[in-house]
């Protein structure tokens, strides 16, 4: 990790470990699936072997028989709640038509989970096989079969919490195709005028898989029902508490005050925890009126889990000879799955984003197939559109004989340039970061290096970034009677923020940052905070904290001018105590200020900062990444020798916290490029649901990662910080693809890059 040395700030730029690191470590951190309850049943989900079928018939007679069963719940058992079958959400359980193979179609309560697990093998299904359309442009034929018989209104609020964004989609089926559930256009100049000015045009189709979070926590949630109060509580994994209360108060038609959503501890989400198994549980929970677990096994997570779409990206590109853009037209096409939602529109905004093309024609098509519905991966949909407009970048360069790095500078976008749906972008350290990596010496060597061992050795750069979310959000400060600080939110900490919003509170009160602790509370105790998604989480809540603590610092010196006789302007904050300025003797200390505060008959009132904020501006974030690998042209297997990360954090409030999401961001970045892979036949039936199947990286396949980090300040962050956890992950599967076409002078056209697809790009397999 490499960052500047800071000394204007006493707490925020130092690299601190994580607060809650000891209790995960040791074990004692308590997660969903370790939640007990009195009377408690466990829950277990009967899945559909079909990707594409009617229900005609469920017998339930022998699972309910089955000692130690309480409940069968099928559909028809189900309470009231507002179906949507265009809405993952609102389809708890598959009535007439399931959409996919793994879609849920009963659920045993039981005393014990293996009884109930037992149980669903004893639950009788008579299906119907309808037909299944699994690839994406297949879909989109006009003859095509529908993916589903049932139709809704598509659900987009996920969408919303990961990126803000001025644009406005066309809803709805049609278009040519059953399947085309939305499309967006975005368009300015005039292509054709572009590409006559253009001295070399580029013209390829990209592909990138299915891919799953990979989170070591799977999805769980234990729900609770009090007939007598009406009054449901849900303990649950998730990235958003307060937007899960507010869409089971909506499925259920229940009063927000009537549900309090606790939010454990995630083990992992990285967008594909937000809304998922909640409205299941609490369902059986509603049924059974008894506390419910339901947790997932690794199978169900695949099967059934929201990943990462497949995206088919058709882009053709023209350059000046001095390496000026000026045309850019794409064709994307992102595979929803079996319900909308998947992320078009960043991809489409992100895929003519990065550079300066004058004239531009983009079409974006979300496309239903009947494979599991997709959800949010660290930037949503960034990294499909990235490996398209990336590799044409280092496409067209090698054409013309110039520096792929030096192309990129002279395109890059920066403050005032316009996304492709005209708004124009703020402050933004994309130049920065390229710079970083022409300053590095793995780039400025590159040349001496690709002598190695003999295979063929490659240096490959990209770029990517993530616009970012929006959401309002609230905190509250407050000065305890011993002189210690209680910063109190309603976010979930996923990737160390209560340390930062610890280190925000501990520099604008002047106190060590280990006399500050943070609480989160649930969603009836917590102030407000939006989706720990989108990058936003320091951005927003963080800014909330900074404002609470400030007004806290307000209230403290109030008092304190009070009691020491001395205008609040001749008093500082220091080292746990006021100070009246130039006179050392007469010092007022926190603790004693908490006891004026809190203690009996006090004549003061609590110290309690309060702080709210509505974002309307966002801060994107730019990565500029570098990666160096080996070849074998015999096996097509790619070793990798080292990747450099160089991001804008705006300002980074803990270094280390920083360095952790950009390395973290890259390995996942890796396992995109090279082997994560959702795999189905032509049935639609996933051929590797589980991890011996399913490869992610291990600690044995990532080489050494190097973190750059860049500060290009954002307006309105917390000392000018900006979202630093997603851009992280867009930009590694391109540099994969650009470094290997660097060391053997073709491309393979789609990630992961696997051995079969070098063998293929070099002629060596059919």
């Amino acid at each position: 990790m490499t960052t500047e040395v800071r000394r204007e700030h006493a707490v925020v730029g130092r690299p601190l470990p994580r607060i809650e690191g000891p209790e995960k470590v040791t074990g004692k951190t308590v997660y969903a699936a370790d939640i007990t309850l009195p009377r408690m049943l466990y829950a277990r989900i009967l899945r559909s072997p079909h990707a594409h079928a009617r229900i005609r018939r469920i017998d339930t007679a022998r699972a309910r028989a089955l000692e130690g069963v309480e409940f069968v719940v099928t559909a028809a058992d189900l309470p009231p709640y507002r179906k949507n079958p265009g809405a993952r959400h609102g389809l708890l359980l598959a009535e007439d038509e399931v959409v996919y193979q793994g879609q849920a179609v009963a659920a045993v309560l039981a005393t014990r989970e293996d009884l109930a697990e037992e149980a669903l093998d004893l639950i009788q299904v008579e299906y119907e096989p309808l037909p299944a359309v699994i690839d994406p442009e297949e879909a989109m034929r006009p003859d095509a079969p529908p993916a589903r018989l049932a139709s809704g209104a598509a659900d987009r609020s996920e969408e919303a919490g990961h990126v803000t964004v001025d644009v406005k989609e066309e809803e709805g089926a049609g278009r040519g195709s059953p399947n085309v559930s939305n499309q967006i256009r975005f368009s300015r100049g005039d292509i054709e005028e572009g590409f006559n000015e253009a001295d070399v045009i580029v013209e390829r189709t990209w592909r990138s898989a299915l891919v799953h979070q990979g989170y070591i926590e799977p999805h769980a949630a234990v729900a609770d029902y009090d007939a007598t109060t009406g009054e449901l509580t849900i303990w649950t994994s998730t990235q958003g508490p307060f937007h899960t209360r507010d869409e089971l108060a909506r499925l259920f038609q229940l009063p927000e005050t009537k549900i309090r959503v606790v939010g454990t501890e995630v083990g992992g989400g990285f967008g594909g925890k937000i809304f998922l198994i909640q409205g299941l549980a609490a369902a059986l929970a509603l049924v059974a009126r008894r506390p419910v677990k339901l947790v997932y096994s690794r199978k169900d997570d695949l099967l059934s889990g929201v990943p990462s779409p497949q995206a088919i990206v058709h882009l053709r590109t023209g350059m000046r000879k001095d390496g000026t853009v000026t045309a850019l037209q794409a064709r994307l096409i992102y595979d929803a799955g079996a319900f909308p939602g998947a992320p078009v529109v960043p991809g489409a905004l992100l895929v003519g984003g990065y550079y300066k093309f004058p004239h531009l024609d983009i079409q974006g098509f979300e496309v239903l197939t009947n494979k599991v519905s997709v959800g949010a991966l660290r930037a949503p949909g960034a990294h499909n559109a990235t490996l398209a407009i990336e590799a044409h970048m280092d496409l067209m360069a090698r054409e013309l004989g110039l520096d792929p790095l030096e192309v990129r500078l002279r395109n890059a976008v920066e403050e005032g340039d316009q996304l492709p749906n005209g708004q124009p972008l703020p402050r933004v350290g994309l130049r920065a970061c390229l710079e970083a990596l022409q300053r590095h010496p793995l780039w400025r060597d590159r040349a001496a290096r690709k002598a190695g061992n003999g295979r063929p050795r490659g240096v490959g750069i990209a770029v990517g970034g993530w616009l970012g979310g929006l959401q309002p959000a609230s905190a509250h400060v407050a000065l305890n009677s011993d002189g210690t600080i209680n910063v109190m939110v309603g976010s979930n900490d996923i990737t160390g923020v209560n340390t930062a919003f610890a280190q925000i509170a501990a520099e604008e009160l002047r106190v060590p940052v280990e006399q500050v602790t943070v609480s989160q509370g649930d969603t009836k105790t917590a102030p407000y905070a939006g989706m720990s998604a989108g990058s936003k989480t320091l951005y927003t809540v963080g800014r909330a904290v900074k404002l609470a603590a400030e007004d806290a610092r307000r209230q403290i010196l109030e008092v304190a001018s009070q009691r020491l006789d001395a205008p609040v302007e001749e008093l500082e904050l220091a080292d746990g105590e006021v100070r009246v300025k130039g006179d050392p003797s007469r010092t007022l200390t926190l603790e004693r200020l908490g006891q004026l505060t809190t203690a009996f008959a006090a004549r003061h009132a609590p110290i309690v900062g309060v702080g709210n904020v509505t974002a309307r501006r966002s801060a994107p974030g730019f990565t500029a990444q570098m990666v160096e690998l080996e070849v074998d042209p015999e096996t097509g297997q790619i070793t990798l020798l080292g990747m450099v990360g160089a991001q804008d954090a705006g300002f980074a409030v803990n270094p280390l916290a920083v360095a952790g999401q950009i390395e973290g961001g890259m390995t996942q970045g890796l396992g995109i490029g090279l082997w994560e892979e959702m795999v189905y036949d032509a049935a639609g039936n996933l051929k590797n649901p589980g991890l011996l199947d399913y490869r992610m990286p291990t600690a044995m396949d990532v080489p050494d990662l190097e973190s750059v980090i860049v500060e290009v300040p954002s307006e309105e962050g917390p000392y000018g910080a900006r979202i630093v956890g997603e851009p992280s992950i867009t930009a590694g599967g391109a540099a994969i693809a650009n470094a290997v076409a660097d060391a053997l002078g073709v491309w393979v056209d789609a990630i992961p890059v696997t051995p079969e697809r070098v063998l293929r790009a070099l002629g060596r397999l059919g």
